[in-house]
């Protein structure tokens, strides 16, 4: 093992360390299960490991909720591709491996990846022994890599991504990280300017390729008619009333929509607000906060007590049902773009044909954020009064905000196809693993 291997494990032991007593606090709170803190620590269970003995298996690993809808294409092209191998899918949250088994029917087993610790990952790659392993996004981890390379597998970055913090944070690796990309196979980015990032770092320029961002092809579900209804009438709406989706908001930004709230509504009578936070947990604070305004509020869990004459305000403290909501939206707001948090997932609202509202911030979705801003399909402020002023406008002007609706389709429709393409060259790695093999 080279020095810097040594390093980074020594690191990683260190933070473990410092990480435990958070740990066994959520263990004990019950925020997290002792079955998912074992795998963690590399420890699965026997049935997960017989169910993947013998077996031929691809390794997919997604970080969270965002990462697990990009890689959910993928998935279901591999399956369909692949039908005789078995997909083991691994996410690093609860809030992506919840997910995960929500949109993810093709995987055969959902497992938290592992620490990545050599021992730790030595040990849960060996138990799995898959010939693919394909890293969403920017989940670029070292002994993961390494120890998945010593026992024979390909890997494969699909939909890479490097955004401006990653890109200053990887340059510190050094050689760790020039290691690193030599042993992954192919490295195929989401666009031209993170594939010149990577090769910046040290990634050579011939495993290096773009195709594009899976999130496109991403199935976000039809929110037909009868979808639409069903919702109305759970709710309690009126499809007529004028409908506020804002997605994946942080903490101070659901502050800073209030006024937008408040002035909106004295213009919109009949208007709804739908607040859909990007850690649930947070709901009960969220609540306090409006209710300290004097704004009536419900849980989404407690829609069947909301009174519709008092309560406009909807929390949503459910898991996977944002995209269906944005579905019944008039207008859609994505959160982490209020603060410096660097955004969220602008695409989803656009494949259902909703015009995007969003912030200033959104340094980790710069590609998304020029394709909606070019299409005319997206609207960035730089505050919350000009929030207000925008939805105002294309509130009044429902004719304008129709027109926008079927160029964000067309715009989807446009650039879809990257998952077909990633599996495409991962189906080369498969053959070319075989051939090595013979």
């Amino acid at each position: 093992m080279s020095l810097a291997y040594l390093i980074y494990n020594f690191l990683v032991i260190i933070i473990l360390l410092l990480y435990s007593p958070a740990l066994i606090y959520r263990i004990l709170t019950n925020k997290e299960d002792i079955s998912s803190l074992l795998e963690r620590f590399g420890l699965l269970s026997k049935e997960k490991i017989n169910n993947f003995r013998d077996e031929q298996v691809i390794w997919v690993h997604a970080a969270s909720v965002g990462e697990a809808g990009a890689a959910s294409p993928v998935v279901a092209e591999l399956k369909q591709r692949f039908p005789e191998y078995k997909i083991i899918f691994s996410t690093m949250t609860n809030t992506g491996r919840d997910m995960a088994k929500k949109i993810i029917k093709e995987a055969d087993d959902f497992i938290y990846i592992p620490f990545d610790f050599f021992m730790i990952v030595n040990k849960v790659v060996k138990a799995i022994n898959p010939e693919l392993v394909l890293i969403m996004e920017t989940e670029l981890w070292p002994n993961l890599i390494r120890y998945s390379k010593k026992q024979g597998a390909k890997v494969m970055l699909v939909s890479g991504r490097i955004s401006d913090s990653s890109f200053k944070q990887y340059k510190y690796l050094g050689s760790l990280l020039k290691d690193m990309f030599s042993k992954i196979d192919i490295l195929s980015m989401q666009s031209e300017k993170d594939m010149n990032r990577i090769i910046e770092l040290g990634a050579d320029k011939g495993k290096v390729c773009n195709n594009g961002n899976t999130k496109f092809d991403q199935e976000y579900g039809k929110v037909n008619s009868e979808v639409k209804e069903a919702i109305y009438q759970e709710f309690k709406l009126d499809s007529k009333q004028p409908i506020i989706v804002a997605g994946s908001t942080h903490d101070n930004e659901e502050e800073q929509l209030i006024p937008l709230y408040k002035e909106l509504k004295t213009k919109f009578g009949d208007l709804i607000l739908l607040l859909v936070p990007r850690y649930i947990e947070r709901v009960e604070e969220i609540e306090s906060l409006y209710k300290q305004e004097g704004i009536n509020t419900i849980r989404r869990s407690r829609i069947k007590e909301r009174d519709s004459a008092r309560e406009s305000v909807i929390l949503v403290d459910t898991i996977g049902e944002l995209a269906k909501l944005y579905g019944i939206a008039d207008l859609v707001f994505v959160g982490g773009s209020l603060i410096e948090r660097g955004g969220h997932n602008i695409l989803e609202p656009a494949a259902l044909g909703k015009l995007v509202f969003f912030g200033p911030h959104m340094f980790n979705f710069k590609d998304s954020t020029k394709l909606l801003l070019e299409n005319r399909v997206g609207i960035q402020v730089s505050n919350v009064a000009e929030l207000i002023e925008q939805m105002e406008y294309y509130l009044s002007n429902p004719d304008i905000l129709e027109e926008q609706s079927r160029q964000a389709i067309e715009m989807i429709n446009d650039n879809q196809g990257a998952s077909w393409r990633n599996v495409e060259l991962a189906s080369r790695l498969l053959a070319r693993r075989k051939e090595l093999s013979k």
